[in-house]
């Protein structure tokens, strides 16, 4: 592969024109197509004054548009920026100023986020998910050096700080090229499904831009709910692998009791987590495979490891390690673990991000001599499967959204009457799981659970907001001051 995403995406659309490229509310589009897309929206952000090293934000659901932004951006020496776009409206802005951005393109299906962003002082225009961008006057901002940054994508860590993750074209075809030698199955002849968000880099990389690269047709969902009309894309448009996240696949089989089977899947992966207690078995009744687990995270560029295929699986680990990695395992004491040994997981290679969007000391913490401190606590074996044992920050996932518990403890403990939080996630059927917030009051407290439920829903997103609450005397807490959640969850 070349080392730029768009040229090698356009080399595919110019050599075979007449190709499916991806599939749209019903209908198929060529490569063609795509190529046209992309070039009218790179001529109009030109003539919008975006030049090399500038960023756009991308504020919309997996659609075309958000395939032919990314490719005009690149052509043009670019950055994309992709934001979720069920983010309620302070966020929104604060996520694009963040790294500032030259202006933002958002879905008409928005409402009126376009005229909120505008209105926060960032150049942003709205269209049609499935026609180009329309003309814009964008902010210049302190450009990047060099056209080889991809993408920013935003992820949270302890204590639920965000932080922009600088990918380079270099780091996803290094990626690429690891995951099409690892699943040599996958070829021009596959569909693949693209429903996970593409603000997530895993959708972003393994759903958008990898079918794009690879010359793979893709079917571009905008949500896989309702799971009736996602069910309905997937056999209408023949998809065969499904790249997934543990609550898209409950979600998608847990609706009817009833779903005819798929007969033409091959391959269902999925990574973020670990399946709901059912779901293998009912992946098996209606999609005919196993699904086959997977490890990664945003600084890696999307994916560090993967399960090829099903003979190649084993039983409790999260898949090999791909090529273009070199990992350690060090223990407590900083000494390398020897083979199915505890350790911290640390992480280099082509794929690794450098470090944080413009922010050095929060780089310093993780990024050390090339290596990138995961801070996930893992065993790997002789052959380079790992398993995780501890991940460094509780991730609940609800309703296909990643909730980090630090972000929220951070918010509750805002409260002039909170004195500490601690969030844990709760199983909530085919939902995923609800965020539940243990808390201890400041001395004179008054506050009732139902208070700190209200304020919740007042400070955040419904979806991050606290669904229980539990008011306790003190948090349960190791002899270094960490709180034991698995104490929490077993009140």
């Amino acid at each position: 592969m070349n080392e730029r995403l768009d040229e090698i995406i356009l080399k595919d659309c110019v050599s075979a024109p007449t190709e499916l490229c991806f599939w749209w509310r019903g209908t198929w589009w060529s490569r063609s197509a795509l190529e046209e897309m992309a070039a009218e929206c790179a001529a109009i952000l030109e003539r919008s004054g975006f030049t090399v090293g500038q960023r756009l934000g991308l504020v919309m659901p997996n659609c075309p548009l958000m395939l032919a932004s990314c490719i005009a951006a690149w052509q043009l020496g670019g950055t994309v920026v992709p934001v979720n776009p069920q983010l309620k409206h302070p966020s929104v802005p604060e996520y694009l100023k963040s790294v500032g951005v030259f202006g933002a393109v958002v879905s008409r299906e928005m409402g009126n986020m376009a005229a909120y962003i505008g209105d926060s002082g960032i150049a942003a225009v709205s269209a049609d998910p499935g026609d180009s961008i329309p003309q814009m006057t964008g902010h210049a901002g302190e450009p990047d050096a060099g056209a080889q940054l991809a993408a920013l994508i935003h992820t949270r860590g302890v204590g639920g700080t965000a932080k922009a993750v600088p990918i380079t074209h270099g780091n996803i075809v290094a990626l690429l090229e690891s995951i099409l030698e690892a699943i040599p199955s996958l070829d021009e002849d596959d569909v693949i499904l693209n429903a996970i968000p593409n603000y997530i880099s895993l959708g972003f990389v393994v759903g958008g831009i990898l079918p794009l690269a690879a010359g793979i047709p893709q079917v571009l969902v905008p949500s896989f709910t309702p799971p009736k009309n996602a069910l309905s894309a997937i056999r209408e448009a023949g998809v065969t692998v499904i790249p997934a996240v543990p609550v898209m696949l409950s979600i998608l089989l847990g609706g009817e009791k009833h779903i005819a089977p798929v007969p033409k899947i091959k391959l269902v992966f999925y990574g973020g987590g670990t399946l709901m207690q059912g779901v293998a078995e009912r992946v098996r009744e209606v999609f005919g495979v196993t699904p086959l687990s997977g490890y990664g995270l945003t600084e890696a560029s999307s994916v560090l490891a993967v399960t090829p295929s099903e003979d190649a699986a084993r039983e409790g680990t999260s898949g090999k390690i791909l090529s273009c990695f070199e990992a350690k395992v060090v223990d407590a004491s900083g000494e390398l673990s020897q083979f199915n040994e505890e350790g911290r997981l640390w992480i280099r290679g082509g794929a690794v991000a450098s470090g944080y969007y413009r922010t050095p000391d929060l780089s310093s913490e993780r990024f050390r001599d090339d290596w990138f401190d995961t801070q996930d606590i893992v065993r790997i074996d002789e052959d380079g499967y790992i398993t995780i044992v501890s991940p460094v920050f509780d991730v609940i996932t609800v309703e296909g959204m990643s909730v980090y518990s630090g972000e929220i403890e951070a918010i509750l403990k805002l409260h002039p009457e909170i004195k500490e939080a601690a969030v844990v996630g709760v199983p909530r059927g085919r939902k995923g799981e609800y965020a539940r917030a243990y808390v201890t009051l400041k001395e004179g407290s008054e506050l009732k659970p139902r208070d700190i439920l209200a304020y919740g829903r007042t400070q955040m997103p419904n979806y991050k907001a606290p669904r229980s609450v539990k008011i306790l005397d003190e948090l349960p807490t190791d002899n270094m001051g960490k709180v034991l959640k698995h104490e929490l969850r077993n009140l």
